[in-house]
């Protein structure tokens, strides 16, 4: 009998490693500023008011660069994410002036962000002709825009000269009044220990979608073909929307940053977790979607409950971040969270693995300096801080050590009292 012919594959293709980390500073801030002032969002009443009194150089950019979504705002985020953190206003300014001026216009026409969509149509010779003043190519590129359905946010752009908008742009960033993009007290130390968070989330979590997840309160995230890096900046101007962009290879996610009393709370996730795990029937469900995907029915009829039950466990379970809803009914999430690392972490039982200074590896068992939150630096870095926390300025005194063959906190013996 002949042998059925069996077909082997070879798969020598290789994922790109997508590469997440944090990014914060008054430069994002600014930008964000400028994008609502622009269109991004709707201002209240009172807004408007102070708007309105703003210097003329940032009302002239606003003016001239009015837009439905504040688009060529959102762009320059991307420019700002090419600075290390701190991204201040000054540094952003510095990296704006020492582009050339052809560049920064074709930022912000979207040219990076449109290249790198596969179904733009986007042409390289035809952006960079409308960004040096080509009539022609800057009316072929409005028309493109207007079929794709954002005609009104490139058209502005076009018309200006480059050096004309880098002037119109960097005046208005500088001028700026900075209690319009840094309004919470101590506003750069927050986003800084926002990003912070965030880096030992990534760290605890190894999960970047989980993290994505749960800084912009829902949004899913799947890599896209030619994204390589994954930015997460936290925004507190911007509070309460997430604004998600691309520029190249690099996906900017702006997420609504925590406040003081948010980032001391316990965390929504962790009490919905275990809210979730506490309930008997809950546990089953979780144990029959261990076995493999299953409709509201089927399990209703395997665990011998009601649809209505079973409907109203598997939301609690979804919001908890345990299951998820797939073609044909209901498995588990493919990563589960580390309730042991989200716990120790809200105790404050997980110690940082990094300088937060200079991101040199510290084991539990290496010498580290610390201040009343945690905050953690090597010896050097200490040392160059003249032993004070730069986050809450307070003294920084050296860690306890803990063996590395430590994984769990030991048993305490019973306190005495003095009576004997």
């Amino acid at each position: 009998m002949q042998k059925t012919a069996v077909a082997h594959l070879v798969d020598r293709s290789t994922r790109r490693r997508l590469l997440v980390e944090p990014r914060w500073g008054s430069g994002f801030e600014a930008l964000l500023a400028l994008r609502m002032l622009n269109g991004g969002v709707s201002l209240d009443a009172a807004q408007e008011s102070t708007a309105a009194r703003l210097p003329s150089t940032v009302l002239r950019a606003v003016s001239r660069l009015k837009t439905p979504s504040g688009d060529q705002w959102s762009a320059l985020l991307g420019i700002a994410a090419e600075v290390a953190s701190p991204c201040d206003v000054g540094r952003l300014l510095s990296r704006i002036s020492g582009m050339q001026p052809l560049e920064v216009k074709l930022a912000m026409l979207g040219f990076q962000r449109l290249t790198h969509d596969p179904e733009s149509g986007a042409d390289e010779a035809v952006f960079r002709a409308a960004a040096g003043g080509d009539r022609s190519a800057g009316s072929t590129l409005v028309r493109r825009a207007e079929i794709k359905g954002h005609g009104a946010e490139v058209k502005p752009i076009v018309r200006i000269p480059a050096g004309e908008l880098v002037s119109l742009v960097t005046d208005a960033i500088r001028d700026l009044p900075p209690d319009r993009y840094l309004q919470e007290p101590q506003a750069v130390a927050l986003l800084e220990r926002n990003a912070e968070k965030t880096k030992r989330l990534l760290e605890g979590f190894g999960d970047a979608d989980a993290v994505i997840r749960r800084l912009t309160f829902g949004a899913e995230y799947q890599p896209e073909p030619g994204i390589s890096r994954v930015l997460l900046i936290p925004t507190l101007v911007h509070r309460p929307w997430t604004l998600i962009d691309s520029h190249g290879h690099t996906k900017l996610f702006c997420y609504p940053a925590r406040l003081e009393n948010e980032l001391t709370a316990p965390d929504e996730t962790l009490i919905a977790i275990y809210r979730a795990l506490g309930e008997g029937t809950r546990l089953r469900i979780l144990r029959r979607l261990a076995a493999g995907t299953a409709t509201v029915g089927r399990i209703s009829e395997e665990l011998d409950l009601a649809k209505s039950t079973v409907h109203e466990h598997l939301l609690s379970l979804r919001a908890a971040g345990l299951v998820r809803l797939v073609a044909g009914g209901f498995d588990l999430q493919p990563e589960l969270p580390d309730l042991n690392w989200m716990l120790k972490e809200f105790l404050g039982l997980e110690m940082r693995r990094r300088c937060e200074s200079c991101s040199t590896h510290l084991e539990p068992d290496s010498v580290a300096f610390i201040c009343s939150y945690e905050c953690t630096f090597c010896a050097s870095c200490a040392a160059l801080l003249n032993g004070t926390c730069p986050n809450c300025q307070g003294e920084l005194a050296q860690r306890p050590r803990r063996a590395r063959s430590a994984t769990r906190r030991p048993n305490l013996p019973a306190r005495h009292s003095g009576a004997r």
